[in-house]
């Protein structure tokens, strides 16, 4: 047992041995507890740099490799395949991927992946570079706000994304287009945009989205006309052929042109479905009148015919269709849209077309370039629905020029358009003949051109200037005349005014002549002195006066 020391008073201090405490950590535990602290910090670091996991269900893995196939965002590495599993009825794989984290706010419930394998057809060329560093799977994010871990794998590329900026507008047709993904949008023939998407709706329609690109927006506007490019086109409509070629990619893939006219407004709206027409002749008619036309199948009218104006053409068919008999053409034409004061109820349209007879021949330009129509305006209600007369009007009147009517006994070898001379020069033409009412005349309807209105007064004299004239007989002298060789070949009517007072006043529209079958001498001999051109002032009243 321990030993005790025992303290007297009056007695010198011994020392005394004190009992301590001793305190602490030994120093052997410091070097186990940093090395727990280091592989904390380390687990704790692997968990918050490490990616997470998702699954991709594919159809098809051939030319995926686990630990090797990367999944690009915009060409960037935002995950790798880490392996694969077959679905239970193995009808497809599971891509098990691993996405690095700063995807996972990304990954949504509407994210799309695909893989990128090498592809080459009539449509496109893509994926390329597959070949050599091999196949890939493409991203690309959603807009939706549910997160997702579970994915299907697209069977192609999908439309490029909404959120790409640039204009995006959306067309219709009812046309059988081959459009893709892709195809080009052309301005004057520049690539400006592209196809997103084709889709066939519900009521057979075909709605396709396109893409303006950002710097080209300003070459759209409200007033902006989409067609199909041609591709290849052929026009042999003679005596001009026209021959059109887009470019290649165009040619083989299909594409998008339009054209802006002035005056449209600044396009923000993305929403409104605006037509896509099948050409751009049909696009550039699209705000013209519409005009129904029947007609007999004789006329020989087909698509494209023109449709004149005083010359000048107005207007096109654009469609033709046989009725269930087979003997009217239905069809529907354009006319300029600024000329639509023409389309009255009395409004005569009738067919031009070569023809030979004993008139002579006409129209001899129509059988090259085909049967056209003639347009003249009439009075009345406005209306877009006409019948085509086979010929032109009987008593055909002129909106310029001076119309006047020949009495004559026979019609002879004048016509339709034949020419009106004035000391053998053309002033003037025929526009149409009838018989009288009574039968006992036939009426011949002319027009004398508006610079020779002047030289047409009270006692003009007409005759009939076609063929020979021959005056005499057996036992007196003979004389055969012409009066030149187109009149001998075309024929006509010629005409001479008397002079000075002689003359008369200046007639008006309507007024009626006597058609000679050959001229006096005198009248060959006038010589009146007659302005052309405009009616002198001093006169108008007076042909006011005998108008009345």
């Amino acid at each position: 047992m321990p030993e005790t020391t025992t303290f007297t008073p009056g007695t010198k201090n011994l020392e005394t041995p004190i009992e301590k405490t001793k305190k602490g950590i030994s120093p052997i535990w410091v070097l186990p507890i940093l090395a727990l602290i280091l592989g904390g910090w380390l687990l704790y670091k692997d968990y918050n740099e490490s990616g997470f996991m998702i699954t991709v269900q594919v159809k098809d893995a051939s030319g995926l490799t686990a630990g090797k196939t990367k999944i690009l965002f915009k060409g960037l590495p935002v995950g790798t395949l880490k392996g694969f599993s077959v679905s239970p009825d193995l009808e497809h794989i599971n891509a098990n991927i691993e996405m690095v984290k700063e995807a996972r706010e990304e990954l949504t419930k509407d994210s799309k992946f695909w893989i990128v394998r090498p592809e080459v057809s009539l449509n496109r060329i893509a994926g390329l570079e597959t070949l050599v560093k091999g196949s890939y799977f493409e991203v690309q994010p959603g807009t939706s706000k549910e997160p997702s871990t579970h994915f299907i794998a697209l069977n192609e590329i999908p439309p490029l994304s909404e959120r790409a900026p640039g204009l995006h507008l959306t067309l219709t047709s009812h046309l059988a287009v081959s459009l893709g993904a892709g195809s080009p949008v052309y301005f004057k023939k520049v690539a400006v945009g592209e196809v997103v998407s084709n889709i066939l709706q519900n009521d057979a329609s075909i709605e396709t989205k396109i893409l303006i690109y950002p710097k080209y927006k300003n070459h759209v506007s409200s007033s902006t006309r989409f067609f199909i490019s041609d591709g290849i086109k052929l026009e042999a409509n003679l005596p001009k052929i026209t021959f059109h070629i887009d470019p290649l990619k165009t040619v083989i893939q299909g594409g998008i042109s339009f054209f802006t006219p002035p005056g449209g407004k600044t396009l923000e709206d993305t929403e409104k479905i605006r037509p896509l027409y099948e050409n751009q002749q049909t696009a550039k008619n699209a705000e013209n009148i519409i005009v129904n036309l029947s007609f007999s199948v004789e006329n020989g009218l087909t698509k494209g015919a023109e449709i004149q104006y005083n010359g000048v053409k107005i207007g096109f068919i654009h469609s033709v269709k046989l009725s269930d008999d087979f003997k009217t053409v239905y069809a529907k034409a354009y006319i300029d849209k600024n000329l639509g004061h023409l389309l009255r109820e009395n409004t005569y349209i009738y067919a031009v077309r070569a023809k030979f007879n004993g008139g002579g021949v006409s129209n001899l330009g129509t059988i090259i370039s085909g049967p056209y129509l003639n347009l003249i305006a009439g009075t009345g209600k406005a209306t877009n629905t006409f019948f085509v007369q086979p010929r032109r009007p009987v008593n055909m009147t002129v909106t310029t020029g001076l119309n006047l009517v020949l009495e004559t006994d026979r019609l002879g070898s004048l016509g339709y358009n034949k020419p009106i001379y004035y000391r053998q020069v053309q002033v003037g033409h025929t526009t149409g003949y009838e018989l009288s009412p009574t039968g006992q005349k036939v009426l011949v309807y002319i027009n004398i051109h508006k610079p020779y209105v002047n030289l047409i007064r009270e006692n003009t004299k007409f005759w009939n200037s076609t063929g020979f004239r021959i005056k005499g007989g057996l036992m007196t002298s003979m004389k055969i005349s012409t009066e030149s060789l187109a009149t001998l070949i075309a024929g006509g009517v010629s005409f001479s005014t008397p002079e000075d007072n002689d003359m008369g006043n200046l007639v008006t529209n309507g007024h009626r002549f006597t058609l000679n079958n050959d001229p006096d001498d005198s009248w060959l001999n006038w010589s009146p002195a007659l302005e052309l051109g405009e009616i002198p002032e001093q006169l108008k009243g007076k042909a006011k006066a005998t108008n009345k």
